[in-house]
């Protein structure tokens, strides 16, 4: 299981492949890419959540 820092590093390395806005309507892999990063970094938010919880 990853830990949210690891997640978020593989969400920020999704976000690097995709061009900027500018360069036009992104590519269907490159709108996978952003949601995949999206949903890893949901992912790491709540399990952060799940942490803080537990820790009380």
């Amino acid at each position: 299981m990853s830990t949210p820092p690891e997640l978020r590093a593989r969400a920020t390395e999704l976000e690097q492949r995709a061009p900027p806005i500018t360069a036009g309507p992104p590519t269907d892999d490159e709108r996978m890419w952003l949601e995949k990063a999206a949903a890893l970094r949901a992912e790491a938010d709540r399990l952060e959540a799940v942490d803080c919880a537990t820790e009380k």
